[in-house]
């Protein structure tokens, strides 16, 4: 049995006539009624009464018609929403999210997001680099955003763009002694125990560290790997150490943690925040979500009366 049984016996049963139906179905009148009798048979029972006069519905009719007209309800249902997928207004969109970098951006962006396309539904991962990267391999996540230091490592079947640099910033605990200075030198901070976020063998967030101070002719006084970055918030809340992170709205969330501006300026203090997605043609929600995020960016950084840094 096929839908296209089910429509011309509905077509039939509603018209209770073999010839208005075959006409709409744009059939001839003997193939119609072969279909029908191919589905009695299939079905071991009696669908319609019908002689050179009159059609009817047997009891076991009435019954089908009703099952019958709900299946073809619900896959032309189907049928819209597959169009509506493919067309980018509706379905699940996965996004990786590293943290308070994106946070801030990523509320706005999701809000808009979802006005313009109320038929998506978003789940928001808060995900390391190197989990971000397999999850878009295995098509767990749709987005990803990492640093653009990051973006070496990434295969071949990955897309990026700028998505917003953010400035980096002092985050100190309430007790720590620079705390109470309105700007903090990188001079200052190389002093200091300065805590990275470290995942498995590698830390992005150490050579990015290590990378601005050596720029600048400093040399950190001691690197410390901490797993995880709720663990290093807690860390420095804590008094064990200091780091330098982008995000500074999001920080200034947790308590007894104090996030300053640095007194130096520049392009190597700004972090490049990039979107990630796979290449294909899948890709649609993903592109659309995208150019929302850097839109939302763009006034933000307006708003704040900070130059927009992106890409084309």
């Amino acid at each position: 049995m096929e839908l296209r049984h089910l429509r011309y016996f509905t077509a039939v049963a509603k018209a209770l006539s073999f010839r208005v139906a075959a006409e709409e179905l744009n059939l001839s009148t003997p193939a119609l009624s072969k279909q029908i009798r191919d589905l009695e048979s299939e079905l071991g029972v009696r669908l319609l009464d019908r002689d050179t006069t009159r059609v009817e519905l047997t009891r076991a009719g009435a019954v089908f018609l009703e099952e019958a007209s709900a299946i073809l309800l619900h896959a032309s249902a189907a049928v819209q929403r597959a169009r509506d997928a493919a067309q980018g207004n509706r379905g699940r969109l996965a996004i990786g999210n590293i943290g308070p970098v994106a946070a801030n951006h990523l509320a706005a962006s999701m809000g808009k997001f979802c006005s313009r396309h109320p038929g998506v539904e978003i789940d928001l991962i808060d995900m390391d680099v190197p989990s971000q990267v397999a999850a878009l391999s295995r098509k767990e996540i749709d987005i990803g955003f990492i640093p653009a230091n990051a973006l070496q490592s990434l295969p071949s079947t990955l897309e990026s763009v700028l998505a917003f640099s953010t400035p980096l910033c002092a985050v100190l605990g309430a007790d720590n002694r620079l705390a109470t200075r309105d700007t903090v030198s990188l001079v200052e901070l190389a002093k200091e125990r300065l805590l990275c976020i470290s995942v498995g063998r590698q830390s992005l967030h150490r050579a990015y560290i290590r990378g601005v101070m050596e720029g600048r002719g400093l040399k950190a006084h001691r690197l410390v790997d901490v797993k995880g970055f709720e663990s290093l918030l807690a860390m420095i809340a804590g008094g064990q150490g200091v780091s330098l992170l982008a995000g500074r709205s999001g920080l200034t969330r947790v308590d007894n943690l104090i996030v300053r501006p640095l007194k130096e300026t520049g392009p190597d203090l700004e972090v490049a925040i990039c979107a990630i997605w796979r290449t294909g043609k899948d890709s649609i929600l993903a592109h659309r979500f995208i150019e929302t995020f850097r839109e939302t960016a763009r006034a933000s950084a307006k708003n704040k009366g900070r130059p927009a840094r992106f890409a084309a």
